[in-house]
């Protein structure tokens, strides 16, 4: 194939890169560049100059090309722009467009895009790729590359785009540093503002509105150190095993925090004993039916006291508080959920943790979910807390729900005997008279 012409080839697609795409657009145009890292803020306009370099691969013959974000509408975003140029040079005819299972196009020449999700990693196995495009990269799952993606550009010597605004210093982090020392790599960091688009005073309207962490994050590009995580001083709340784990006393209250699965996700029962604020018992377990669930949550409430239950009552913690309500005894309190109702619950454990009010086992699982959830900022301007794309939060969720039945971030040395106690204690004392007259 001939030499590919940019200028001619971005002015007859009706694309004016601004000054801030320029220097990406002049290093796509380089061969031996493999590897770009654009780490660029919201509305710069990082997908649609990763959108033009799928597109100019297109017109090279037997190509392989994946574009793979977090989710599918993200990449049905970067898919749109390279149908818009394709439109401006070819007829619908000359190209075939399929949906299932993955959207897909494939080009006369021989040449194929494929657009695809991290939230499916066993799809990303076995392929060879000339171009993949990773959007929003920050927001997948570090395993997901290095474990699925990292080799597919190998074989054939292909090329990686990397874009995303930051998130931390993550994965993603260390990829800019690693490639900005690279021969072969492009590293391109630049703040929203940088899109004339983008006008200051639109910019100032969001920077008096957001947290400084998340416009800092979000608009600046900049890498903060604690980008946007929710939860500090993790591991100064953490406690070894046994010295958190226990069995139940007699004298005290729990409550049981319970996250129900959704889909591939976890349901986790965390166990808070009311009067040390200690994780004294927690269980995770995946794919389990119902009437299972149901047992497990309240064989383990029964044990500690009956304790009290705080659920997740959307979804499938509908049909459980259905099946808990049956059990006598049982105390279950629903807790709905909405941005606003995740938020309060959120801010709570955020508390506790911050005042040392709450102590976590050494759980790998627990810590590490604590240490990566965090505040993000949708495409439509809300602030959501989440944990990254293609990561769990059930165990952040089912903490926080145990933390909601807390009154007070007091660590008490005594506590109030737990409801029934002190029936249970006048029946052994009338067991005890009746045997000393007989």
């Amino acid at each position: 194939m001939k030499r590919i012409n940019d200028e001619a080839l971005l002015e007859r697609i009706g694309f004016k890169p601004h000054k801030g795409q320029i220097p990406i657009i002049e290093a796509i145009k380089d061969p031996k560049i493999r590897d770009f890292v654009l780490v660029c803020g919201r509305r710069f306009g990082k997908t649609f100059v990763a959108a033009y370099a799928a597109f100019r691969e297109l017109l090279k013959p037997n190509r392989k090309i994946w574009i793979v974000a977090p989710t599918s509408d993200l990449t049905q975003k970067t898919f749109s722009y390279i149908l818009r140029f394709l439109s401006k040079i070819y007829e619908p005819g000359e190209y075939k467009i399929t949906s299932k299972p993955y959207t897909k196009l494939v080009m006369a020449n021989g040449t194929w895009l494929e657009c695809k999700t991290a939230d499916n990693p066993v799809s990303l196995i076995g392929e060879e790729l000339d171009l993949l495009i990773i959007d929003e990269a920050a927001r997948i799952a570090p395993m997901v590359y290095e474990r699925e993606l990292a080799a597919t550009t190998m074989s054939r010597k292909g090329r990686t785009i990397f874009i995303s605004s930051p998130k931390g210093k993550n994965w993603f982090y260390n990829k800019y540093k690693s490639i900005e020392k690279d021969d072969h790599g492009f590293v391109w960091n630049a703040p929203s503002s940088d899109n004339p688009e983008n006008t200051p005073e639109e910019l100032e309207r969001l920077r008096k509105t957001l947290p400084e962490a998340v416009w800092k994050q979000e608009f600046l590009a900049q890498f903060v150190d604690s980008g946007a995580e929710v939860f500090r001083n993790i591991r100064e709340i953490v406690l070894d095993k046994e010295l958190c784990y226990e069995e139940p006393i007699p004298t005290h209250r729990y409550i049981l925090g319970v996250d129900i699965a959704k889909l591939n996700d976890w349901t986790v029962l965390t166990m808070l004993d009311k009067q040390s604020h200690k994780v004294v018992a927690w269980d995770r377990f995946q794919r389990v039916d119902y009437p299972i669930q149901n047992n497990r949550i309240a064989s383990l409430a029964k044990k500690y006291n009956n304790a009290r239950i705080i659920l997740d009552s959307t979804g499938g913690g509908k049909v459980l508080n259905d099946f808990l309500t049956r059990e006598e005894g049982l105390i279950i309190d629903d807790f709905n959920f909405s941005n606003k109702s995740k938020i309060n619950l959120i801010d709570k454990l955020g508390q506790y943790i911050e005042n040392k009010s709450v102590f976590i086992p050494n759980e790998p699982v627990i810590i590490n979910e604590l240490e990566v959830f965090g505040l993000d900022y949708t495409d439509g301007g809300t602030l959501i807390y989440s944990a990254p794309v293609g990561m769990n939060d059930d165990s952040v969720i089912s903490l926080a729900l145990a933390v909601w039945g807390l009154n007070s971030t007091r660590v008490r040395r005594e506590a109030p005997p737990y409801i029934g106690a002190k029936k249970e204690e006048r029946k052994i004392e009338k067991i005890k008279k009746k045997k000393i007259h007989r």
